[in-house]
C-alpha cells in the first residue's frame, strides 16, 4: 500500500511513468521519516528540509503541500495499514512530471520498523569495510536527500560480496564522509568526530539533532570536520546513525576491534527524549 499523488493505492506494481524524471534523470527528493506509536518524529524539521530541497532542485511546491496536509496524509495511510501498529519507516519521494512543467508528482510508502524505539540498539557483530572505487563530490548537491545514490548502492553490493555489513564512503579528497547505511560518528577519548556538511556528507534531520544533543553534553566535545581513513583504526568507538535503525555500533574495521560501550545507548536515550519535544 502506498500514496501516489494523494491517492491511496492498493496495487503498487505500476504507479510511475517510464518518462518520469525521477526514473530517467534521478531528479527527485527522497526523505525518510520515522513514525513511532502513531507520531512522526521531528516532523517540522523534516518538512522544512523537504521544502528547502525542493526549491534547490527547482521542483515546484504545490499549494496544498502544507505541513498539516502532508502529515495527515502520512498518518492516514498508516492508520489503514493496521499490521504496522503505528510504527513505520516512511519514504516520501517528490519529483517534477516528465515534461518539466510546473506539475509535481509524489508518492509515499511505508515499511515496518525493525526496532520500535530508538533505544532498541542491536548490539550484534557488525563489520565494516572501505569502499574506494568511486568518490562522492564535495558539493551541496551531495548533501541533499536525492535518489542519486549510485555510489552508496555500489558500496552496499561491495559489502555483500565481501561478507561485510556496510562500507565507509569517501569524497573526492579521500575523506570519510559516512557509510552506505547512514552518517558516521567517530569517538576518540572525549571527542566525537563527524564529517562536516561541506565535505559532502548527507545532512539528515537525525544527524542535526544528535549533534545538538552532544553539544549540550559536558562529557564529550563534538567536532565537525574531515575524517581520515587512517584515524578510524585509532578510534575507540564508531557508530552509524539513520532514521530506519537509529544508532548502529560498529564492531570491526579491518584488524581493529572496537570496544563495547554504553555511549550509543546513552545518546539514543537522549535522542528519544528529544523526539518527544516535537511530535505530530
Amino acid at each position: 500500500m502506498l500514496v501516489n499523488n494523494g491517492i491511496i493505492q492498493e496495487n503498487t506494481e505500476t504507479f510511475i511513468s517510464h518518462q518520469n524524471l525521477a526514473l530517467t534523470h534521478a531528479h527527485s527528493i527522497i526523505e525518510e521519516l520515522r513514525v513511532q506509536q502513531g507520531a512522526i518524529l521531528f516532523w517540522e524539521a523534516h518538512y522544512l528540509k523537504i521544502m528547502a530541497s525542493m526549491r534547490m532542485l527547482r521542483i515546484n511546491i504545490p499549494m496544498n503541500f502544507t505541513p498539516d496536509f502532508l502529515s495527515d496524509l502520512i498518518l492516514k495511510i498508516l492508520s489503514k495499514n493496521t499490521s504496522l501498529n503505528g510504527n513505520a519507516l516512511v519514504t516520501f519521494q517528490v519529483y517534477p512530471s516528465h515534461n518539466l512543467s510546473a506539475k509535481t508528482e509524489y508518492h509515499i510508502w511505508l515499511q515496518p520498523l525493525k526496532n520500535k524505539t530508538l533505544t532498541e540498539i542491536k548490539n550484534h557483530y557488525f563489520e565494516i569495510g572501505l569502499y574506494k572505487d568511486f568518490y562522492i563530490s564535495k558539493d551541496t548537491l551531495s548533501t541533499l536527500p536525492t535518489n542519486n545514490r549510485l555510489i552508496s548502492s555500489l558500496a552496499a553490493i561491495f559489502a555483500k560480496e565481501n561478507d561485510l555489513d556496510a562500507c565507509f564512503l569517501l569524497n573526492t579528497d579521500k575523506e570519510v564522509i559516512g557509510t552506505n547505511l547512514g552518517c558516521l560518528f567517530v569517538v576518540s577519548h572525549n571527542e566525537i568526530h563527524t564529517s562536516g556538511v561541506d565535505s559532502g556528507t548527507s545532512n539528515t534531520v537525525f544527524r542535526k539533532n544528535l549533534i545538538n544533543i552532544i553539544k549540550k553534553e559536558e562529557t564529550y566535545k563534538i567536532i565537525e570536520g574531515p575524517i581520515s581513513p587512517f584515524s578510524l583504526q585509532k578510534a575507540s568507538l564508531l557508530f552509524i546513525l539513520n532514521a530506519k535503525d537509529g544508532i548502529i555500533p560498529i564492531s570491526k574495521y579491518r584488524k581493529k576491534e572496537y570496544e563495547v560501550s554504553d555511549l550509543p545507548l546513552k545518546l539514543a536515550l537522549l535522542l528519544e527524549a528529544k523526539t518527544k519535544e516535537a511530535l505530530v
